[in-house]
């Protein structure tokens, strides 16, 4: 009986440190729109994220829907997955084996924010969630709030296409957005 004890004392730590990571990964999901957002995919885009005190990361990501859900899928240069999600019904899953990657997670919540429509923002986050100003170079800028503070700011430079754009995140993670050039 006594040796049964170690084991069993194992277990219940391992399930109690699983339902902390799970909850943990619960309570800080980003916000998505509260209904449909109206953007056209599929798209594929080149992302090149930069941290503070990291290189530059390149990826390569692509949205699709599929059914009634819209499959997120983040690639590294040589094509390996790096986080795949659905969003379905607003709510995220994973979407195959990866563990969850809760600042792709971030990424993607945060085009969702880039794509909608200035005119749906009240309908999709709330009326006062969002400011959209245009700054003395020319660019407009698109911020979410979050209890004051901007959760994310969208960048599109002056004179510059619609798809083209940075995102701004409140720990200083930029990531710059361009359509994924196609080889002819």
């Amino acid at each position: 009986m006594r040796s049964s004890q170690p084991f069993l004392s194992t277990c219940r730590a391992i399930a109690a440190a699983i339902a902390i990571a799970l909850l943990a990964g619960c309570a800080g999901a980003p916000p998505v729109p509260a209904r449909e957002a109206a953007f056209t995919v599929p798209r594929q885009l080149h992302v090149v994220q930069a941290a503070p005190g990291q290189p530059p990361l390149d990826t390569m990501l692509v949205v699709q829907r599929e059914g009634a859900a819209l499959r997120w899928s983040l690639f590294d240069p040589m094509g390996v997955p790096q986080a795949r999600q659905m969003l379905e019904h607003g709510q995220w899953r994973n979407d195959g084996f990866l563990r969850p990657n809760a600042q792709a997670r971030n990424l993607f919540a945060a085009l969702m924010f880039a794509w909608t429509p200035q005119a749906d923002l009240d309908a999709a986050y709330g009326p006062g969630a969002w400011q959209a100003r245009q700054t003395p170079d020319g660019a407009a800028e698109r911020s979410l709030r979050d209890r004051g503070a901007a959760r994310w700011t969208i960048r599109w430079p002056q004179a510059a296409d619609p798809d083209v754009f940075s995102i701004t995140d409140a720990n200083g993670v930029i990531w710059r957005i361009a359509p994924l050039k196609e080889q002819p």
